[in-house]
């Protein structure tokens, strides 16, 4: 075998960041090491699609990456969710990739950048995906992520995801807790499960969903780590997750729920199958009985046919829900996606200011909800030295709020620690240390 060195560039979502773990585990178990692009013998970009300027950032570092073609004849593979969309355009676009590979082929990555001498690979095939018993490699020593469920069957009218990853598939509830306990064994401290919809975790398998039990379990037999998930539907979330929130100890106090608009028509429109009134009893409940929660949002501005009536009631939604963080975005068509064949009718300079509008609205909760910390102290997770002032460490609350405190002599990397917090920023707390808990 020729090709034994590689350079892994990751585009996108969390699930990206993990399914690029898991190529290097399949890479590193058939001998593959990992080093710069500039000395690999193979450089993978995993992509994403779901943004338009994602497709915009990967056909500009695709287009960085010719030189080395050029000069070493290195391999150039493209995964992910785009290479799964484009397949053969892609190649026709940038005759210098080697090998596409679509979201159910990174457990054959290693044969296809092998075939990759005899000419130009695709493979792109939508079955028999694997989620279970795929090698590894974290980023992290003690945080790990770990698939529940793969693929999506909601098919929100925007969303090319269903197209792009296939049916929703869920791992076996005593599959992933023997996962969840190998990771533990190592070491790890923090657990965060995946899935493009976790609260319909086994519903299509055993006809209900099982993820307030997966919570539970999980909780009962690793009570030494903190739980987190995401993503979660809106209308598949119900009062047994929330209770299972509540009632298990170390599952962490966040719920991401993208609540996208708060127009009913909008949200039919959008085929997200739930209405406003719903969405904000499910919110109500879970502030009620999960003190001190952390809950954010995305939101679409701009959705065809978004008429300033239906953009006043998401700015309405945003207050009533108070949401401490909010991901927001003007709405772009997707190929493929049924929304793609709405007339894309609202004025670009419209969708900018209505951005602009819920931008101030969610930095102002954002910062109400960083100062209604200040005087408290919490239990963090120290994750390492701060990117921005490599002074202070970084750390996260359980409810997944960003602190930052000074650094002393004793490596904290990995560490639970208890920090008093003393100032709030525009999308920090700073803090001061109390307590190493090991």
């Amino acid at each position: 075998m020729e090709k034994m060195t590689y350079a892994l560039i990751t585009f996108g979502c969390q699930m990206n960041l993990h399914d690029a773990e898991r190529i290097r585990g399949a890479l590193h178990a058939r001998g593959w090491s990992e080093c710069e692009p500039r000395y690999a013998e193979a450089v993978i970009l995993l992509t994403c699609c779901v943004r338009e300027s994602a497709e915009r950032k990967l056909y500009g570092r695709l287009s960085s990456l010719k030189p080395l073609k050029e000069k070493r004849d290195t391999i150039i593979a493209v995964g992910g969710c785009l290479a799964q969309k484009e397949g053969t355009r892609l190649i026709a676009q940038a005759p210098y990739v080697d090998v596409v590979f679509g979201t159910h082929q990174y457990p054959h990555i290693a044969d296809l950048l092998e075939q990759a001498g005899g000419g130009a690979v695709c493979s792109t095939a939508l079955s028999g995906v694997r989620i279970s018993g795929i090698p590894c490699s974290r980023l992290e020593e003690f945080r790990a992520w770990i698939t529940i469920t793969h693929g999506c069957d909601n098919f929100c009218s925007y969303c090319i995801v269903p197209y792009v990853r296939g049916s929703e598939v869920s791992r076996p509830l005593e599959d992933v807790a023997e996962e969840v306990g190998a990771h533990v064994a190592e070491g790890v401290r923090e657990i965060n499960l995946l899935g493009q919809n976790v609260d319909s975790y086994r519903r299509k398998e055993e006809g209900k969903s099982r993820f307030a039990d997966l919570l539970r379990l999980l909780g009962s037999r690793y009570p030494e780590a903190w739980i987190r998930f995401t993503t979660s539907h809106p209308r598949d979330f119900d009062l047994a997750i929330v209770r299972s929130i509540a009632e298990t100890a170390n599952v962490c106090e966040y719920v991401h729920l993208p609540l996208q608009a708060g127009s009913d028509r909008i949200l039919a429109a959008m085929n997200r199958g739930y209405r406003r009134a719903e969405y904000q009893v499910k919110v109500d409940e879970l502030r009620r009985c999960v003190p001190g929660v952390s809950l954010t949002t995305d939101v679409i501005v701009g959705f065809p046919g978004e008429s300033e009536e239906d953009f006043a009631a998401t700015l309405e939604m945003l207050e009533l829900c108070r949401f401490d963080g909010a991901f927001t975005f003007l709405y772009n068509p997707r190929e493929m996606t049924a929304a793609a064949d709405l007339p894309d009718d609202v004025d670009a300079r419209v969708k900018q200011d209505r951005l602009r509008r819920v931008m101030e609205i969610s930095r102002r909760l954002t910062s109400a909800s960083l100062r209604g910390e200040v005087g408290s102290e919490q239990t963090v997770l120290v994750h390492g030295p701060s990117r921005k002032d490599p002074r202070r460490w970084s750390a996260r609350t359980r409810n997944n709020k960003l602190v930052h405190f000074q650094r002393g002599e004793v490596n904290l990397t990995g560490v639970f620690a208890r920090v008093e917090i003393t100032a709030a920023g525009s999308w920090s707390l700073h803090g001061e240390l109390k307590e190493i808990l090991g």
